[in-house]
């Protein structure tokens, strides 16, 4: 393992742990190194038991229990966010990182440590998650990795931001990632901490014969702005710059900041070429220290937007995407205190999504600014907006959780749980997607049930019969699916095969996919270690539904931080698109109580092996909606567009009762070659045009509105027919007069 400090410079390391003041370390700035190169390593850390720095790392001697080591961070980093990382080298058990944690309700001093435990189990083959007690003794595992072949040699890293806790366990040279968790302070019962506390540290069994080395913590804060010494025209704007940027080929280059002398309008639409190195950084409507931050980070992948104040950072919301070579484009829109911010991860993506959008409460025009640490940024052009004058829709369009929808002959059918008696399940319609109208009660629960605690329910037509598919308890409390049928989208749907489950087997889900080739399958999310996707083929016949014997197959386990949390390892759902003979699953990730999410996985063959995209989330929570996911996809009215249909929580902070949002997605090339790349243009809380509906009016589906559609809505109204989509031109969730009168003036158009 390459040593990162030699041992002559760990005393000058020691002494630049003394920082006097937090505005003079910048984001990425490593303030504590220990390689165990030197005879008084340990000087300046707190042990417990019996540690040894032996050949230039740090070893533990001794028999039954563990040994800890712990590192205190400068008052001056108190509460600022932080990473930790250290080698573990030639491990054959337990050993891992410390997080120090703070509360109100702890002892005075701890029995072994206060705080969370970054560490390998104890059979050297899965990462985990634990905590201690308000005593300070060991309370237990939070998170635990499935078992798998550690390499003997492994580097951890421990990342705190704000109340959350990402640990990853990766090889030693950073290249494969075995287990990650992101936890969030009080998600789980054990856990007696308020926050994170400034003490790390680092725990080992004795049993273990592996090493520590490299040991050490990078303070992540947001730089201040250097001072701008020196003048410099760009893209038409008068610039102030610091000394390391510097203007060459028409191009801000460097290492440093610029800020304009001007004000920009406070609508604008700003566009620039971005080489990236490092860091780069956008700040617009700065007004004194505050303002925003667009920032894009090459190392980590990742984009995310900020609002400053008085020098204070929060991010507003971070997305996961390749930060490439070359020049790419970089775009900041504001218009009616709307930020839209867009990165060009994917120059075959000709019309790109924002990555995000969000409304900026109190925004004002300020300055517009840049900071880069290596890179360039040329073609810097700033103008009006445009303003989209089209009919709108703002999420979310109706409550309900577990969002399932069924579009059969130009409606759009919602079913959801409901709590009314023994009402169970009730069906909205729709003509588009966001005007619902809740309509009658389609499932109900009957005192001989042996069913009870239904969720999920999953309609979808096959062969002139309606199958709804929904989870619940048996008489033993254990999970199972079940299905009932109807030969109306309205029901009543009455449960069949003698209300025995589709398994024998602890499960919950059951959303059903139509092959090309006609056969039928189902996902299921099963248990063990967590929650798992699994597809499996069926058959339907006649209101039948039969498993294919030897089919049932894993498609996707909760390997990544954004799948594991503090509920556990969780990935759910599983819905399939297909899309250029390649079968794309969307599938929630994480708990539904905690920030969830929606990721996507590809496969050549139905039943897999699935890779998974490699920036996930493609859907995420942000300073404006929380626990999003559980997403199935469903076409605009006319066809012309794709929407994710997915739910949230009620509010930030407030997960009942969960509500129902839309966004669009796409299909884009992918730049390198692979499958093409899912993208969403959400989770938005903003105004965005109505799905596509060019011929609301086209009863007879022939392309056209025409008189024949007008005499065709006549005839179901007269003859009371039930609702249909179609012809609702007014879109109020009735078929009257006034939608014929609507549809002979679009016709007359």
């Amino acid at each position: 393992m390459k040593k990162l400090l030699c041992g002559a410079l760990f005393a000058v390391l020691l002494l630049s742990i003394m920082l006097p003041a937090f505005s003079a370390a910048e984001e990425g700035t490593m303030i504590y190194l220990n390689d165990f190169s030197s005879a008084d390593a340990l000087t300046g850390l707190e042990t417990q038991g019996n540690w040894r720095v032996q050949d230039g790392a740090l070893e533990t001697q001794g028999t039954g229990g563990s040994a800890f080591l712990t590192y205190t961070l400068p008052a001056a980093f108190a509460g600022k966010d932080f990473r930790v990382e250290v080698d573990f080298l030639g491990h054959t058990s337990t050993g891992g990182i410390l997080i120090g944690g703070i509360g109100d309700e702890l002892a005075k001093a701890p029995t072994s440590f206060f705080g969370y435990d970054c560490f390998i189990g104890a059979n050297g083959k899965k990462g985990a998650l634990g905590c201690y007690d308000a005593a300070g003794a060991w309370s237990g595992n939070i998170n635990v990795g499935k078992d798998t072949e550690l390499p003997r040699d492994l580097h951890l890293s421990a990342t705190v931001r704000g109340n959350e806790l990402t640990y990853l366990v990766t090889s030693a040279d950073g290249g494969t990632r075995f287990y990650g968790v992101t936890y969030t302070i009080g998600t789980s019962a054990r856990d007696v901490y308020s926050a994170f506390g400034g003490k790390v540290g680092l725990r080992k069994f004795y049993a273990d014969k592996g090493r520590f080395d490299n040991f050490r913590v990078t303070l992540l804060a947001e730089p201040a702005l250097p001072n701008l010494t020196k003048t410099l025209e760009f893209g038409g704007f008068a610039f102030r710059a610091s000394a390391g940027l510097n203007l060459h080929g028409g191009a801000l280059t460097g290492s440093g900041a610029a800020m304009t002398d001007a004000t920009l309008a406070a609508d604008f639409d700003l566009t620039c070429a971005l080489n990236a190195e490092g860091v780069s950084r956008f700040y617009f409507g700065m007004r004194e220290n505050s303002g925003y931050l667009f920032r894009v980070d090459k190392p980590d992948n990742t984009v995310s937007l900020w609002r400053i104040e008085s020098g204070v950072y929060t991010c507003l919301g971070e997305r996961a995407c390749a930060v490439g070579d070359g020049a790419r484009d970089v775009r900041i829109r504001v218009s009616d205190g709307i930020a839209a911010v867009y990165f060009e991860d994917n120059r075959a993506d000709t019309s790109p999504y924002p990555k995000l959008e969000l409304r900026l409460g109190g925004y004002t025009a300020g300055r517009f600014g840049v900071m880069l640490t290596g890179g360039t940024v040329r073609g810097l052009s700033v103008g009006e907006p445009a303003v989209y004058a089209g009919e709108t829709y703002t999420n979310p369009v109706v409550t309900g959780a577990d969002p399932d929808i069924l579009y059969y002959d130009g409606t759009y059918y919602l079913y959801n749980r409901i709590s009314a008696g023994n009402a169970v399940f009730r069906v909205s319609t729709s003509p588009d997607l966001v005007h619902w109208t809740a309509r009658q009660t389609v499932f109900w629960h009957t005192n001989t049930a042996e069913t009870h605690s239904y969720m999920s329910p999953n309609v979808f037509y096959h062969d002139g019969v309606f199958y709804m598919f929904y989870s619940a308890l048996n008489k033993e409390g254990k999970e199972r699916v079940w299905y009932a049928t109807a030969t109306s989208p309205y029901g009543p749907f009455l449960p069949v095969n003698d209300q025995k489950p589709l398994h024998e087997i602890a499960e919950i889900g059951g959303h059903p996919y139509r092959d090309d080739d006609g056969r039928l399958y189902m996902s299921f999310v099963r248990f063990g270690g967590g929650n798992h996707v699994w597809m499996e083929e069926v058959t339907m016949r006649d209101g039948v539904v039969t498993p294919v014997a030897g089919t049932a197959t894993l498609a996707i386990t909760p390997t990544e931080a954004y799948e594991n949390d503090g509920y556990g390892l969780i990935s759910e759902g599983g819905v399939l698109y297909k899309h250029n003979g390649l079968y794309y699953m969307i599938y929630a990730s994480g708990h539904y109580k905690g920030h969830y999410g929606e990721s996507y996985a590809v496969a050549e063959h139905i039943l897999g092996p699935y890779t998974k995209y490699a920036y996930n989330e493609i859907l995420t929570h942000n300073a404006a909606v929380d626990g999003v996911g559980d997403g199935i996809f469903i076409p605009s009215p006319d066809g012309k567009e794709l929407f994710m249909v997915y739910h949230s929580h009620a509010a930030l902070g407030k997960v009942e009762p969960r509500q129902t949002r839309i966004d669009r997605v796409k299909f884009v090339l992918d730049e390198n070659g692979g499958p093409d790349i899912l993208t969403v243009c959400g989770p938005t809380t903003t105004p965005q045009p109505l799905p596509s509906d060019t011929l609301r009016g086209d009863l007879d589906g022939d392309g056209a509105q025409t008189l024949r559609d007008a005499l065709l809505l006549c005839g179901k109204i007269t003859g009371g027919a039930p609702y249909s989509g179609r012809g609702d031109m007014d879109r109020n969730g009735t078929n009257d007069a006034e939608d014929i009168a609507a549809l002979l003036v679009a016709i007359s158009e």
